[in-house]
């Protein structure tokens, strides 16, 4: 009977294993092999960073950060094996534009002048961080708010020109580097292939999301 149940126990954690990989496949995931501590995990996307206000009720699951299946290299599920799986919650934005830096000039805008209506403008903009928790659970921040390694992430933004007010003889338009804080809640999942989750762990913090703010002013220089 002994040998009955740890064949049904192997079987069904073989079951669970092929059930969470066919989940993981479905979603857009990213290798994140820029990060050395990370080396054989991946990121899973499954939503978007929040762009509502915290309201304590509502968060979103981004995505988690998991190792990469290792079937491939010969090593064999019925190996008794443990790690952990890192997911993060996007609770909302508790400050919008925080951080704003000094207003760039784009363009000015002259009554009857012709103009082309659109322009882009991008910028490399480092996140900002608060909370305490293993690097591991940072690195699952950033894959999950498309952050570098290092924190960064280029924006760009879609500008629309229009023409001054009237009694106005001009249209100045200005971009600033600015964030968006979300607080998040990130959980470990110390798992084995065997059993699933053997125990969780909760931490929670903010994150600085990099944004690029525009607007105009009309003049009379």
């Amino acid at each position: 009977m002994a040998k009955i149940a740890k064949l049904l126990t192997s079987s069904v954690a073989v079951f669970t294993l092929f059930l969470l990989a066919s989940i993981a496949a479905s979603a857009a995931s990213v290798e994140l092999t820029d990060v050395d501590t990370l080396e054989g995990y991946e990121y899973v996307e499954l939503s978007e960073p929040r762009l509502e206000m915290y309201d304590g009720k509502t968060e979103v699951l981004l995505g988690y950060l998991q190792p990469i299946n290792t079937s491939a290299d010969g090593s064999s599920t019925m190996d008794y094996r443990e790690y952990d799986t890192w997911k993060v919650y996007d609770q909302g934005i508790i400050q919008s534009w925080s951080y704003l830096s000094n207003p760039y000039f784009i363009k000015s805008i002259a009554r009857g002048m012709v103009y082309e209506k659109t322009t882009e403008v991008s910028a490399t903009i480092s996140a900002t961080y608060e909370g305490s928790y293993p690097s591991a659970a940072k690195s699952a921040i950033n894959a999950a708010f498309k952050l570098s390694g290092s924190g960064t992430k280029k924006v760009t933004e879609k500008v629309t020109f229009s023409g001054p007010d009237a009694g106005y003889n001009s249209r100045d338009f200005y971009y600033q580097h600015g964030r968006h804080t979300n607080q998040i809640r990130i959980v470990q999942e110390h798992r084995s292939n065997w059993d699933g989750i053997l125990w969780t762990k909760t931490y929670y913090g903010t994150v600085g999301d990099p944004k690029i703010r525009t607007f105009s002013q009309d003049t009379n220089r």
